[in-house]
């Protein structure tokens, strides 16, 4: 079983404002259904390039930075972890070109350098959230409401392409105020990926499901709410924190300012297991007088009970 400890999708943080405009396509979509999900989700992002997850220090005086990206290395272009291993054993000197804030350098480095910077590469990143949503007609689906940044470098990466995959809960790390909690999830190393990823904006990751992804009868759609409609009082929020079962529980909205409101979650037994909100949940949908009205985007650090959402209607405009 992979074990997954990486995650981005509830961070310690206030929830924050966005201020874009309507859309024409946003009036459409107030409209239709789509089926809200809740399942916990591995997502694997490939970078198509090779960056630096740390600052390095190679001599007495030479850094290579944290976000920079090896674009060469001798003549030979760079875009994966494998074309790097290929000049770790050649015992001779390389002349690396790399990337730092759209400007090009050069550096040349001994065998001994290479393997030291060897450990601080990466072209791939993975972390867990929840699936939001799937449009039954096109298979395409939402998740997580926010944008994923790598955690160690602090960039928005480009990638080149991307995969998720259904994730049970084998633990749960309890939030408590100050230390938000966490998901200990795991997925087989044969599985095949549910989905593949070709967005990743401040709205969430968005992307098609495979057909076969969800074949149990008992998903039903709903009708999407406009952020008009979104009401202060209970509603549901639905999320998995028990191997893959999704469930519903019961939370109370206490504001609602434009596209943005906030939360109470008020389910004795969810704040029993998992004191509240935790890492791992955003993209959890929120479904309120049977329509589907929004997604958990954040939490509060000192209070794990209380968490932000965006309007459904917002994430699914995808751009700004």
């Amino acid at each position: 079983m992979k074990q997954s400890y990486r995650i981005w999708s509830l961070m310690p943080i206030l929830f924050f404002s966005l201020f874009l405009l309507v859309s024409p396509t946003l009036a459409q979509k107030t409209t239709s259904s789509v089926v809200p999900l809740g399942q916990s989700i591995q997502i694997d992002l490939q970078y198509g390039a090779v960056f630096i997850s740390n600052d390095v220090l190679l001599t007495d005086d030479y850094w290579l930075r944290a976000g920079d990206s090896i674009q060469q290395i001798n003549a030979e272009a760079v875009t994966s972890m494998e074309d790097v291993r290929k000049h770790v054993n050649e015992k001779v000197q390389a002349t690396i070109h790399y990337e730092r804030n759209k400007k090009m350098y050069t550096k040349e480095i001994t065998s001994d350098q290479m393997l030291k910077l060897l450990p601080f590469l990466r072209d791939a990143t993975e972390g867990i959230g929840t699936l939001t949503y799937y449009d039954a007609e096109t298979n395409e689906f939402g998740a997580l409401g926010h944008q994923i940044v790598d955690h160690t470098t602090g960039i928005t990466p480009k990638f080149s392409e991307g995969s998720i995959y259904l994730s049970s809960i084998e633990q749960i790390r309890k939030s408590i105020p100050g230390k938000p909690g966490y998901k200990i999830t795991s997925h087989k190393n044969n599985t095949s990926p549910i989905g593949g990823v070709n967005e990743n904006n401040v709205y969430g990751i968005f992307g098609k499901l495979e057909a076969n992804a969800f074949q149990d009868n008992s998903l039903q759609e709903v009708e999407v709410a406009d952020k008009e409609a979104i009401m202060t009082g209970e509603a549901i929020m639905r999320t998995s924190i028990d191997g893959e079962k999704v469930q519903d529980f019961a939370i109370e909205i206490t504001t609602v300012e434009d596209h943005l409101f906030q939360f109470t979650v008020i389910d004795e037994s969810l704040i029993e297991k998992t004191g509240g909100i935790l890492q791992g949940m955003s993209g959890s949908p929120i479904i309120q007088r049977d329509k589907l009205i929004g997604v958990v985007t954040h939490m509060y650090v000192d209070k794990p009970k209380n968490g932000a959402a965006l309007a459904i209607t917002e994430m699914m405009k995808k751009n700004p």
